[in-house]
């Protein structure tokens, strides 16, 4: 083993980084005040898996932050409600940082920044769950003989597992990263499997893929097994199809009963539960729940135009999965920009809190110091983005400014006084066609590209965002017409503003 790629924790040394990050986001004197609060209890039994899935990759904030900042943030994670921790083992982008001879490339960094959220995240109590995608390989492992064939739900740095030398390169990288964390003193308590999503082989050999995947995956847990002894298997059903369901279960059923002990199924966009699906006999049923929007999808996913409220929609969906027997779920957060969203999703799933007016209350006085007065105007304030499109204006830009007097300033209000702006310039352009840019809504398309990217830069203080988290993937409405007017002024030698 490269011992660049490892990095041994202590308990102690963990424990010293994370209350020295308890400064992350000026909590300290707030949190005091919040705690002296009342919590808003209900009778209902918490939902018991309650994981916060938080990929540190493509250039998002969990890539972004430093380990204390990151340990910090898992505190608040812990207390927002949430009994378990999630990140991918990534490989997208980056060699294999046990065979590069880099004195400290982007994959060692990667790698042992997960590692030290990981122990963070143990020390504090929280279960531990890594997100595997089983033949998507390092940069460096892709060889033409042995490419896996991709199609529509198949991409990525992708080796067919049917070929017996691209699968000892799947099982020796596992191998790698199960003896790299246990060595780091890190107990896995499970593992959830993406077949898509990176992940996939349309060859013949690989045909049916959801059987080949199970049966690779039933491979890598009795590799997992060596070093984390009580490692439980469970399979995320992103992207499956009805087909692939009855497929697998009939497998389960023959060659595996009883094993797969945990199915995270997905919610499709805008929707409050998931779709009828029989599950093996012995399997847990949770929810992957997509906490990157509001209340109804927009070009707010992920991000882009800061701050997400989906009040209605977690509350809708905590309620389904209860009256469903589901046994929990797993949040999939791509930033702090969802930082309400966590709120309400483990406030109301570990039963802390009745609904979501008392979560947004409760957040009000933990770190914008609100009385109870105010904690109201602002959980009100805030429920009010779960449709961004019912935001009244100037009402809504007056109410946050003076909710915001007295407040010290951090990213928590930066990101909403920034989401305002946004909101604001995007209702000023409309949607003009390619012939309607005048000079005024050109200078404003300029403003709201330039808010985008302080919110990018000063707020979450992001480098290089990659994939489907850079802004130039869903962009609001007006941007297309926006690019073709400036390609057609550029043909005419007009000069317009600068382009994103």
């Amino acid at each position: 083993m490269n011992k660049n790629a490892g990095y041994t924790f202590s308990r102690r040394s963990a424990l010293a980084s994370a209350a020295a990050a308890l400064a992350f986001g000026n909590l300290a004197a707030r949190r005091t005040a919040a705690e002296k609060q009342p919590a808003a209890t209900q009778p209902t039994k918490p939902l018991s898996v309650r994981e916060c899935y938080c990929p540190a990759h493509f250039g998002n904030s969990y890539e972004a932050m430093g380990p204390r900042e990151m340990a910090a943030y898992l505190a608040e994670i812990k207390a927002f409600g949430f009994n378990r921790y999630g990140d991918w083992i990534t490989t997208t982008d980056v060699c294999d940082p046990y065979a590069s001879d880099a004195t400290w490339d982007l994959a060692k960094e990667q790698l042992d920044r997960k590692k030290r959220a990981f122990r963070a995240a143990q020390d504090l109590g929280l279960k531990l769950n890594l997100i595997v995608t089983p033949n998507h390989v390092y940069l460096d492992q892709l060889r033409p003989h042995y490419a896996a064939e991709k199609g529509q739900r198949v991409f990525g740095q992708l080796v067919c597992p049917s070929h017996a030398e691209a699968r000892k390169v799947i099982l020796n990288n596992f191998r790698r990263w199960f003896d790299d964390l246990a060595d780091a003193g890190l107990r896995l308590d499970a593992f959830t499997a993406f077949a898509y999503d990176y992940g996939g082989c349309n060859c013949q050999r690989c045909r049916p893929w959801i059987l080949t995947f199970a049966r690779l995956m039933k491979e890598i847990h009795e590799l997992a097994r060596r070093r984390h002894p009580d490692i439980q298997p469970w399979f995320c059903s992103w992207w499956w199809t009805p087909q692939e369901h009855e497929q697998f279960n009939d497998w389960a059923a023959r060659e595996a009963p009883s094993w797969l002990r945990g199915m995270t199924m997905h919610i499709e966009y805008g929707q409050t539960r998931p779709k009828d699906i029989t599950v093996p006999a012995g399997c847990q049923k949770l929810a992957f729940v997509h906490i990157g929007y509001g209340d109804q999808r927009g070009c707010e996913v992920y991000g882009r135009q800061g701050a997400v409220s989906a009040p209605r929609r977690i509350e809708q969906t905590v309620a389904n999965l209860r009256g469903l027997g589901f046994e929990g779920f797993q949040a999939y957060s791509e930033g702090v920009f969802d930082d309400v969203n966590k709120a309400l999703l483990g406030g109301l799933g570990s039963g802390r809190f009745a609904g979501p007016d008392a979560v947004l209350a409760d957040y009000a006085r933990r770190y914008f110091g609100a009385d109870e007065q105010k904690a109201a105007r602002w959980a009100a304030w805030l429920a009010t983005w779960g449709d961004h499109s019912r935001v009244v204006f100037p009402a809504a830009a007056e109410e946050l400014a003076r909710l915001g007097e007295g407040v010290q300033a951090d990213w928590r209000l930066e990101h909403w006084q920034v989401r305002l702006e946004l909101e604001r310039l995007d209702r000023l352009i409309g949607k003009p066609g390619p012939k309607d840019w005048t000079n005024e809504k050109l200078a404003l398309a300029d403003q709201w590209q330039a808010a985008q990217e302080r919110l990018y830069r000063r707020v979450y203080r992001l480098g290089p965002v990659r994939h489907v988290l850079n802004p130039r993937f869903m962009p609001p409405p007006w941007h297309d017409s926006w690019r073709k007017a400036r390609s057609a002024a550029a043909g005419e030698g007009k000069t317009l503003l600068p382009q994103q």
